[in-house]
């Protein structure tokens, strides 16, 4: 997983331009970790080790913790609905679905797809879920029982270069498909393709109020999707020894090695 990452899920007011914040140490958690995320209710998530996912409140005070040892190494979270996690696991291509709690309450494998490798996937609004099928190059919707719901056109015929995601989301009605190389490829929730947005080499980004934020070369930007403009966000120096960021409403979390520090943030 890599570094330099920045989630924003700002809730309630417009994100003004180079607007200037103070930021207070609210605590620091001792723990080392594999990655980090945050939902829209503030609750932070780490992946602790190859097997364990905690869970912490907006304060930072652990609250659950889940850990699964017969599906191999976690490969990736998402935590876009807060009462219905996606966790996969990549050896036995298998997702398990968990409650608030971190409780298991559902489990699907996608082994019937035949895919070797899922490279990008994510909660589709309806509880189903998007996959990248990279053997036939093509964007698919199953459900529970990997029956096909929507699926794009074969994108090898549709695209200048090789096609190799590593992020997905879907908000608004829209499917956005991350491709460093490419770009955000953009669909309608049918896995019709609609355009691609050029904003290239980006390892992580974030779609809210119909713009897309994300880092670059240590920096804070955001596209907006109607007017077609970039612009940055002052923010603060990205330390090198910093291994993610991420912002969830007026909280600042910044994960180094073997801490996480949690900050409140305020507008000047």
């Amino acid at each position: 997983m890599v570094a330099f990452l920045l989630i924003l899920l700002f809730s309630g007011t417009t994100l003004s331009y180079a607007q200037e914040y103070t930021f207070k140490e609210l605590k620091s958690i001792p723990k080392a970790s594999r990655w980090m995320e945050v939902d829209k209710m503030k609750q932070l998530y780490l992946i602790e080790d190859a097997h364990t996912l905690l869970k912490y409140s907006p304060d930072g005070d652990l609250l659950h913790q889940f850990n699964e040892n017969s599906l191999g190494e976690i490969s990736y979270v998402d935590v876009s609905n807060p009462f219905r996690l996606l966790v996969y696991y990549n050896d036995y291509a298998t997702v398990l679905f968990l409650d608030r709690t971190l409780s298991e309450i559902q489990r699907h494998d996608l082994s019937d797809l035949d895919i070797p490798e899922v490279r990008a996937l994510g909660t589709a609004s309806d509880n189903n879920i998007w996959v990248f099928d990279n053997n036939t190059y093509t964007l698919k919707k199953v459900n529970s029982q990997n029956e096909v719901l929507a699926e794009s056109a074969d994108l090898s015929l549709l695209l200048t270069d090789v096609l190799d995601p590593n992020r997905l989301i879907e908000t608004n009605a829209r499917v956005y498909l991350n491709s460093p190389n490419l770009g955000i490829l953009v669909f309608d929730v049918f896995g019709n393709y609609i355009k691609t947005i050029e904003i290239l080499h980006l390892d992580y980004f974030q779609i809210y109020e119909g713009q897309i934020f994300y880092v670059e070369n240590k920096k804070f930007k955001n596209y907006h999707l109607l007017s077609f403009l970039t612009k940055e966000i002052k923010m603060p120096i990205l330390d090198k020894k910093l291994e993610q960021l991420c912002i969830a409403q007026e909280r600042l979390y910044i994960k180094y090695h073997n801490e996480i520090n949690i900050f409140t943030i305020k507008r000047k």
